[in-house]
């Protein structure tokens, strides 16, 4: 697949201030590159994603994925949290953003973060548990 074009990305609605800051973030970024803007601040990237169109989310949310499961995100609890929340998010409210393929990626890394939360330091007194928001996810998944 390759990196969306600016008319793939479509016509951003000025109102729509989280499309437009996704689209200043991550046009004609590739794969490795929106992989390392994860790595550099997965909590504030990755708000961006949900906010994309289609053809964006399904190029871009593989590399927060990829980022996720990677050895680079030990410690990273906000970013690995996140991940599991933005997973949730989409399929509560934005079930159509994703391809059967990009959510096959993402159900995959979410059942390893849920299995990791100690390596990403996430206190479950503030995170918690991430085996119930894998939980929550297998759910909404299943009801679609």
């Amino acid at each position: 697949m390759n990196k969306p074009t600016k008319s793939q990305w479509g016509t951003i609605e000025k109102n729509n201030l989280d499309a437009e800051t996704a689209f200043k973030n991550f046009i004609g970024k590739s794969f490795s590159e929106a992989e390392e803007m994860f790595k550099e601040n997965a909590y504030y990237y990755q708000e961006d994603l949900i906010s994309m169109p289609a053809v964006a989310f399904n190029y871009y949310a593989p590399a927060y994925a990829n980022y996720v499961v990677s050895k680079s995100s030990k410690d990273d609890s906000d970013g690995a949290s996140c991940f599991l929340h933005m997973v949730i998010e989409l399929l509560e409210s934005n079930r159509n953003l994703a391809t059967y393929e990009t959510l096959e990626v993402l159900l995959q890394a979410a059942k390893l973060v849920s299995e990791r939360q100690n390596f990403y330091d996430a206190d479950v007194s503030i995170y918690g548990e991430f085996g119930s928001l894998y939980n929550k996810i297998v759910q909404l998944y299943s009801c679609t």
